[in-house]
C-alpha cells in the first residue's frame, strides 16, 4: 500500500488556471480519473494540500467511493497578501484566525495547513518571500488545531521558517527549501516529519521545461541544495515521507509518487528504505490507523504494505 503525502488534486500538472477551471465547470468524471492514475500505481492513500475551490473536498468522498482514502485541510490558511491564494483562505489576525477556524471545523477538515512562506525563487538561489506570521501567531494557530486533534501542516522555506514551525509543534514540514544542520537535528529530535517534495524541481530539469530556461541554473542549484539536505536528513534521523506535490508543473497524478521516490533514491537513499518510510511515515503524516486501513482496503488485493504488520 503506497502513500503520497503531498498532493493538490486541484492541480494537473500541466495548465494550472486551465485545470482549475475545468473543475469548476464539470462533474466529478476529472476527480475520479486522477484517482484512478493512483488506484492504476497502487496508491491508495493520499494527502491533500487543498484549495480554494473545495475542489478537494469533494475528492475526499469520490476517494471513499473508489475503496481510497484522501485527507485534505479542506482548504489552507494564508497571511492576507502573500503566497497561497489558490490554495485556501486569508486572514490578517489572530482574531480573523480564531473565526476562520471555526468556519473550517464546519467542513471536517482531517488536518490544519498553514502556509509560512512564498515559494523558492527560481531568478535568486537563495531567495525566499518573507514569512508571514511571527512565531506567537504560529504557535496559537497550530496549538488550535491540536486542541481539536488535528494534525498540522505547514509549508515552510528557510531555515528561519523551518525552526519556527518546528517550535510550534507542527507534525510535518512541507518542502523545507534552504535548510541547516540545525533545523534537521530540530526535526529529529521533535519528531517532525519531513517532506522535502524533489519532484517538482527534478521534474523541471529532466524535462528541460521550456517555461524556465533562463532560470535552469538556478533551478538546479536548488535541486542540488535539497538532495544535499535530503541526505544529511536521512544520516541524523529526520522522518521522511514521500510527497510528490503532484499537481504542481511536471508533476503527475500517479506517476508523481515514483519521481519522488525515484529523486530520494538519487540522493543516495535505499529505495526499500525510501518505501518502507514513505509508509510508516506517511501513515503517521495522515493520522491513520490500522482499524481504518483494515476497514477501508480489506478488499485489495496485491498492495504493498510495508511495515503495517507492526503497526
Amino acid at each position: 500500500m503506497l502513500i503520497d503525502a503531498h498532493i493538490h488534486i486541484s492541480l494537473n500538472g500541466r495548465d494550472f488556471a486551465a485545470s482549475r477551471k475545468m473543475h469548476q465547470t464539470s462533474n466529478n468524471d476529472i476527480i475520479k480519473n486522477q484517482l484512478n492514475e493512483y488506484k492504476k500505481l497502487g496508491i491508495y492513500l493520499l494527502r491533500d494540500g487543498g484549495d480554494n475551490l473545495n475542489i478537494s473536498f469533494r475528492a475526499r468522498e469520490i476517494a471513499r467511493e473508489e475503496g481510497m482514502i484522501l485527507r485534505t485541510p479542506v482548504y489552507a490558511i494564508y497571511k492576507r497578501g502573500t503566497y497561497g491564494s489558490f490554495l485556501g483562505k486569508p486572514i490578517t489576525d489572530l482574531d480573523e484566525f480564531d473565526q476562520e477556524f471555526k468556519n473550517l471545523l464546519r467542513f471536517q477538515p482531517d488536518h490544519l495547513k498553514i502556509i509560512l512562506t512564498g515559494l523558492a525563487d527560481f531568478n535568486s538561489f537563495g531567495k525566499i518571500d518573507g514569512i508571514a506570521f511571527h512565531d506567537q501567531q504560529l504557535y496559537h494557530m497550530v496549538q488550535s488545531a491540536k486542541d481539536k486533534d488535528l494534525p498540522v501542516m505547514v509549508h515552510a522555506n528557510s531555515a528561519k521558517a523551518v525552526q519556527m514551525a518546528v517550535r510550534a509543534g507542527a507534525d510535518t514540514i512541507e518542502h523545507g527549501y534552504y535548510l541547516g544542520e540545525e533545523e534537521l537535528y530540530q526535526m529529529a529530535e521533535q519528531g517532525t516529519i519531513w517532506i522535502p517534495t524533489l519532484a517538482p524541481i527534478g521534474n523541471l530539469i529532466a524535462y528541460n521545461d521550456s517555461r524556465h530556461q533562463s532560470q535552469m541554473d538556478n533551478i538546479l542549484k536548488i535541486y542540488e541544495s535539497q538532495t544535499e539536505k535530503v541526505i544529511r536528513a536521512n544520516q541524523i534521523g529526520v522522518k521522511i515521507a514521500v510527497g510528490s506535490d503532484a499537481g504542481s508543473r511536471c508533476v503527475n497524478h500517479g506517476q508523481g509518487f515514483w519521481d519522488e521516490v525515484f529523486y530520494l533514491t538519487q540522493a543516495g537513499l535505499k529505495k526499500e528504505e525510501v518505501l518502507k518510510d514513505s509508509f510508516v511515515n506517511g501513515i503517521q503524516a495522515l493520522g491513520l490507523r490500522k482499524d481504518e486501513l483494515d476497514c477501508c482496503f480489506k478488499d485489495v488485493n496485491n498492495v504493498i504494505n510495508p511495515g503495517l504488520e507492526g503497526m
